[in-house]
Parts: C-alpha cells; sequence; structure tokens
C-alpha cells in the first residue's frame, strides 16, 4: 500500500500535537478544578470557625449560637429573612449539633443535614474536617461543649463553571489543532515540493534522455545537496552509458573488420579451383584475421571477468626487475624490426603480486612504445625504489600523446591514431587492462607526454615492507 511521505509527516504531527494539546489542556483543567476545590474550602473553613467562634455554650441551658457581624454576613439571608432561605440551597449553610448529637442551630432547617459521625479532634478552631455529599461540600470543626459545627455550601455552580471552562478548552484545543494541521499540509507542501519536482526529473531521465537532471538552484538546503549528489550520479551514468555505447560500437567494429577478411576470402577461395599456394595464402589471411578476433576476444574476457571481480590476483613474492627483463628480451625482436635501442636501468625489487599479471603489465606498456616509437628511436625503462614504492618508468621517443586525447587514453577500444594502430595490429585494449592490473596490485599507473618528442609511463606499486632492513635479503649484490 502507498503511503506518502507528507501524510506520514502530517498523521505523526497531529498525532504529537493532539498528544501535547490534550496534555496540556488536562493540566489546565484539573489545575483549575483544584483551585476551585481549594477556594471553596478555604470559604467554608473561614465561616466554620466564624460560626464556632459564635457558639455559647452556657452551663445551665441549651447551646445557641449568638452572631457575630461576620457570621450574619456570611449568612445574611438567614439573618435578615429568617424563615426565607433558598430552597435551591445554593447559599452556604450551617448545623451546630450538641454534645448529645441533636440539632442546636441551623440556618436553613429545610436541608436534611446528617450528623458527621467522625467529629472532628478537639484542637481548638484550626482543625477541620470535610467531605461531599451529593452535590455539596460540607467542612466541620469542633465547637464549645463538645459540639459539632457544620457549614456546607452546594457546588454545582462551581461544577458548572469547570464544565463551561472544559467546553472553552476543548473549543480551543480543537481550533488550534486544526489551524495547526492546516498549517502543517501546506507547510509539508512546501517542503515537499522540491521531492516533487526531483521525482518528475527523475522519471523523466531514460536510455533517451540522459541529459536532464534536477534544477537544484531553487533548493539550498539537504534536499538542494541531494539532488547535487544525484545529478553527479545521473553525470556517472550517463558518461558509462556512453562509454558503454561506444564500447559496443568498438567492439562490433574490431570483430565485423576480421570476419570480413575471413568470410571475403573463403568465398573467393570457394569460387573455384586454386592451386595450393592460392588456398595456402586464403588460410593465412583467415588465420591473421582470426588470431586479431583472438585478441580482442582475450581482452574482452579479462575486462568483463574484472568487472565481475572474478578475475584472481595471486599474492606471492615477485622480483619486479626479472619480469621486466624477460619482457624486454621477449619484446627485443620487435624493437630490432623497428629499429629501437632499448636501455634497461633496473634494480632489485620484490613484491607480492601474480607474477603472469605483472608480465602482462610489462609487456603491455613496452610494446605500446616500441609500436608509437618512431625509426632509429630509443626506449629508456627504469626500475627503483622510493619509500615504500616501486617505480616502473617506460620512456620513448615517439610521436607523443596529443593533448585532446590524454583523457582517454586508459579508455577501452580508444586509439590515438587509429589507422596506424590498427595496422600493427593494436585493438585499444592494452592499456585498459593495464590500467586495471595495476590497481588490482595497489598501485597506480600515469603518463607524461610532449607532443612530437615522447611519452613517459610510469607505474607506482607497493612495497610489502615498511623497512629498508626487511628488505636486505631481496637485495642483490648489484644494487648495493
Amino acid at each position: 500500500m502507498f503511503r506518502s511521505i507528507r501524510g506520514t509527516l502530517l498523521a505523526w504531527y497531529g498525532a504529537i500535537l493532539f498528544l501535547v494539546v490534550a496534555g496540556f489542556g488536562a493540566a489546565i483543567y484539573l489545575k483549575m478544578q483544584h483551585s476551585l476545590r481549594e477556594e471553596v474550602n478555604a470559604k467554608l473553613q473561614a465561616r466554620a470557625q466564624a460560626v464556632a467562634a459564635a457558639v455559647v455554650a452556657p452551663a445551665d441551658g441549651p447551646l445557641r449560637v449568638q452572631p457575630t457581624d461576620e457570621v450574619k454576613r456570611y449568612f445574611k439571608k438567614y439573618y435578615n429573612a429568617r424563615g426565607e432561605a433558598d430552597d435551591e440551597g445554593v447559599d452556604p449553610y450551617f448545623v451546630v449539633w450538641d454534645g448529645a448529637g441533636e440539632v442546636a442551630a441551623q440556618s436553613n432547617p429545610q436541608l436534611e443535614v446528617p450528623r458527621p459521625e467522625a467529629p472532628p479532634p478537639k484542637r481548638g478552631l484550626r482543625s477541620p474536617r470535610g467531605r461531599d455529599r451529593d452535590a455539596y461540600r460540607e467542612v466541620f470543626v469542633a465547637g464549645p461543649g463538645d459540639s459539632i459545627v457544620l457549614v456546607g455550601q452546594d457546588t454545582r455552580r462551581f461544577a458548572a463553571r469547570a464544565r463551561n471552562f472544559l467546553g472553552v478548552l476543548l473549543l480551543a484545543g480543537a481550533g488550534a489543532l486544526a489551524l495547526a494541521l492546516l498549517g502543517g499540509w501546506f507547510l509539508t507542501a512546501r517542503a515537499l515540493a522540491p521531492i516533487a519536482r526531483m521525482s518528475a526529473a527523475a522519471a523523466d531521465i531514460s536510455a533517451t534522455n540522459l541529459s536532464r537532471r534536477i534544477d537544484a538552484a531553487r533548493t539550498q538546503d539537504e534536499l538542494g545537496r541531494l539532488a547535487h549528489v544525484l545529478n553527479a550520479t545521473f553525470d556517472r551514468l550517463e558518461a558509462a552509458f556512453q562509454r558503454q555505447v561506444r564500447f559496443t560500437a568498438d567492439a562490433s567494429h574490431e570483430f565485423r573488420t576480421p570476419l570480413s577478411v575471413v568470410i571475403a576470402h573463403a568465398e573467393l577461395a570457394l569460387k573455384r579451383e586454386r592451386s595450393g599456394e592460392e588456398y595456402r595464402e586464403a588460410l593465412a589471411t583467415c588465420l591473421r584475421a582470426a588470431r586479431r578476433m583472438q585478441v580482442v576476444t582475450d581482452g574482452l574476457l579479462v575486462l568483463a571477468r574484472a568487472d565481475a571481480c572474478e578475475l584472481d590476483i595471486a599474492r606471492e613474492p615477485v622480483d619486479l626487475r626479472k619480469v621486466v627483463e624477460e619482457a624486454a628480451g621477449l619484446l627485443a625482436p620487435l624493437a630490432t624490426e623497428r629499429h629501437v635501442a632499448v636501455h634497461l636501468d633496473l634494480a632489485s625489487a620484490t613484491i607480492l603480486g601474480d607474477r603472469d599479471r605483472l608480465q602482462q603489465i610489462a609487456d603491455n606498456v613496452l610494446s605500446n612504445a616500441l609500436h608509437h616509437n618512431r625509426e632509429h628511436g630509443r626506449v629508456d625503462v627504469s626500475l627503483r625504489r622510493d619509500g615504500s614504492w616501486v617505480l616502473l618508468a617506460i620512456a620513448d621517443t615517439g610521436c607523443g600523446i596529443p593533448a585532446k586525447d590524454r583523457p582517454f587514453v586508459f579508455e577501452r577500444f580508444y586509439r590515438v591514431d587509429k589507422a596506424r594502430a590498427r595496422d600493427r595490429g593494436g585493438v585499444g585494449l592494452g592499456l585498459a587492462i593495464t590500467k586495471w592490473l595495476v590497481e588490482s596490485h595497489g598501485g597506480h599507473i600515469s603518463f607524461v607526454s610532449d607532443e612530437g618528442a615522447g611519452t613517459t609511463f610510469t607505474i607506482r606499486l607497493p612495497l610489502p615492507w615498511e623497512s629498508a632492513e626487511a628488505m636486505e635479503p631481496f637485495v642483490t649484490d648489484a644494487e648495493t
């Protein structure tokens, strides 16, 4: 089930706001109820103490109340119009019982007030007790001669005030909650509007429209940073897609040419009877084309396995100097054919790696230097240690790499001079494979080129030991 962020945020916001408003309103209501109750208790206590002070207990007669001005003010309806007490009983009333439990005085005879079962302790006039009886609140104190003085009042007016206050609180709380939710609806809409724009822009991006980007200029907060991150991701995806398209086109082209050669020579050879020499020439041409396809296939297989992280790299001690010397020996015929002098300046350096893959690195870079060198040129190969690194540098005196081609040197199927590279058998995969192999050994490959003067490739590979002392068993006498 689809749930929008806007609805979820508004639900959480509404729930939290409801709890806050409800808690705040309940606290105010309870505080108001407590204040009303304390107010009633205080008034009743003062009146009870005033009546108790007005009770007279003669030794030879019944108890009577000798009202003071304060008592008359409290119970003015009783004393100003005796016998006309409020039938609803909303005015305060008092009852005085003597020690025998008989009513000695009563402000409103129409009210039937039961005598308290537990009289207050005799601690003077400051020891009141209270009780709730139906809608009445009553306070009683001990009076003279074991008498009990009770003062009560109907609390329905106070209950009505509390209910009215509760209604006001509910209305105010509901109004505040409704306004807050309405404001939250508009605020969430405004806050999530960039997400809607980002979603629309992302939905428009497809394989045929990878150039579309999210407008991050209108958003400067966290969503703006997210938009920049997504745009950068889309840039990388577009670049990867373009590389994939170019890679597919180049691979198709590389296979199409030798396949065309094989098909053309096979068809030509089968059109009529030919001599054995002609058949051998046709087969030799087909073999060269097949070998070219094999080179492309092997390179693609290595890169595919590398991309899938399925190409295992061994980790064993390898003398890099011997690897470079073997590479130079294997490519010596090519150097002789092109009249290029190869000079070696190699120090001994043992690293942890895969000997076959390291041999492939040296072969690729050295053959590249020989193929792209000039006649009677020179290739200088040096191997030395630099701190915790081994530096293998291969410099040629060829034509160099134009500035416009340098950013793409390590891309697959990229050739600086496409016509000459194809004539020499190059397919543009050697440096791409070399870069991956170097990085798989924890190293880095870079180059500097001077157009018309030559190029130098530098390969940095890490040493497995931090100190020179640990390398002493692997250092030959020639290096020392």
